[in-house]
């Protein structure tokens, strides 16, 4: 079901980056690149601004010593920040979002013939925090489409040339960061989590990382990388140029093989 046609990507979940490149292969009708990458060499940056700042402070210590074992395997680490990558993300992603998300369901539920429209479905919700956002985005608060254009036109393609720039003037083949800022927070922490003693916008925190790749457009994997005290996965982040897919895949593959084998998780 479509939220934003700009920024939904459906991604693959998969035990294994083998099984993550075969499925990519299926959806795009592409042989599984041969591409090998050695570690040696490659350049990765880190760009400390945004995507580094304010994490938990144990998934903060782990991640550094996970960044370790890619320096000690031959990664070269470019400490480089991408300019306004947090206030352009802000400005574009949400206004494109929530403009969207009318529009595409109204079309979806036409298009199906199902004998809904947008406030008919909002109106039967059943989860409270969900139905209070999809309310706030019809009506007298929706997201004019004048704020809709501009940041379709002016902030999205800002955004993407500081990724361009940044890919170029560094000579990086991706940035890499914490995927989540936080560990999964318990079943509940619908409005806020706890993170550092403070408390915070739930959802706003935990997508900060990876909103911005996403509208800008460009490739991004995630990797189990190291796990808390409680037990609780916590996710590295590898996101690359556009159009360079296969190339992540084949980095992603080489680092999974000096990251540290996670367990199942406990239950």
């Amino acid at each position: 079901m479509p939220v934003s046609h700009t920024r939904d990507t459906a991604g693959p979940l998969t035990r294994s980056l083998a099984d993550c490149v075969l499925l990519d292969s299926v959806v795009t009708d592409d042989p599984p690149g041969s591409d090998i990458v050695s570690l040696t060499g490659l350049r990765l940056g880190v760009p400390r601004a945004h995507f580094w700042e304010a994490l938990d402070t144990q998934a903060e210590r782990l991640m550094a010593d996970v960044l370790g074992r890619l320096r000690d395997s031959g990664v070269v680490l470019i400490e480089a920040d991408i300019a306004d990558v947090g206030r352009l993300d802000s400005e574009a992603g949400l206004p494109i979002a929530f403009y969207e998300t009318v529009a595409d369901l109204n079309a979806y539920l036409s298009g199906r013939g199902l004998p809904l429209d947008y406030e008919q479905l909002v109106a039967q919700c059943a989860g409270a925090d969900v139905k209070e956002l999809l309310q706030s985005l019809h009506g007298d608060a929706a997201i004019p489409e004048q704020a809709y254009r501009y940041a379709m036109d002016v902030l999205r393609p800002e955004l993407q040339a500081r990724y361009r720039d940044y890919f170029a003037q560094h000579d990086v083949d991706g940035v890499v960061f914490q995927t989540t800022p936080l560990p999964a927070a318990p079943v509940g922490n619908d409005e806020t989590v706890l993170l550092n003693g403070e408390q915070v916008p739930t959802f706003f925190t935990f997508i900060r990382n990876t909103s911005p790749g996403s509208v800008a457009g460009i490739p991004g994997i995630s990797l189990p990388a190291s796990q808390t005290d409680a037990g609780l996965p916590l996710g590295i982040e590898i996101d690359a140029a556009p159009n360079s897919d296969a190339r992540l895949l084949s980095i992603a593959q080489a680092i999974e093989s000096v990251l540290p084998k996670m367990p199942p998780p406990r239950l």
